[in-house]
């Protein structure tokens, strides 16, 4: 676990700021995951789409009916298996898929650590491609000084802050807009690439 100073107000959210911060990591994410498909030739691109608008739909539409634990087994089949590919694109892959379960617990579990766990995930998806960059174990204190983990920590502490407002559907869609005009994933990739 890598200790921030945001930990603690990650496991203090409500319920719907947990699903809301999960599905924004998703979004920021999301890239990573259809390189991957992309890489192989897979066509699970567009699920992984849809799940992601699922999330936004049920957050933002009034009366949205989802059923997220029929949603969740379709997602569940399209996870990728790291032990079946021999290059890196399955890691970054297979955490947006673990971002994207902490968003599916945190509308069908009671649990307060989605959030967290989704925060955490995203912090160890720069440490494994930076570990990989330098060739060698990073220790905590030199991956926090890292420019891509403090660019992380910026753009989650500012989710925080506008999730510290009244719930409404045009907050929600103004999160989803600024994980978009972000135009970068966690590890730096422009969207638009």
């Amino acid at each position: 676990m890598l200790l921030l100073p945001i930990n603690e107000q990650l496991k203090n959210l409500q319920s719907w700021q947990q699903s809301v911060f999960c599905m924004a990591l998703a979004q920021h994410s999301i890239l990573h995951f259809h390189l991957f498909t992309e890489a192989i030739g897979s066509d699970h691109a567009q699920s992984i789409d849809t799940f992601n608008q699922l999330f936004w739909e049920k957050m933002t539409v009034k009366g949205a009916k989802i059923n997220f634990a029929i949603q969740q087994d379709r997602f569940d089949e399209i996870i990728p298996d790291a032990r079946e590919f021999d290059f890196y694109g399955v890691y970054p892959a297979l955490d947006h898929c673990v971002i994207l379960s902490c968003a599916f617990n945190s509308f069908l579990t009671e649990s307060n650590d989605e959030a967290f766990n989704a925060s955490q995930t995203s912090f160890a998806t720069i440490a494994s491609f930076m570990e990989l960059q330098n060739g060698t174990e990073i220790d905590e204190q030199s991956l926090t000084e890292l420019p891509l983990v403090q660019s992380e920590l910026a753009f989650q502490k500012m989710l925080l802050k506008k999730l510290d407002h009244q719930r409404s559907p045009e907050l929600i869609k103004s999160i989803r807009q600024f994980v978009l005009d972000l135009g970068v994933t966690n590890l730096g990739i422009a969207l638009n690439d």
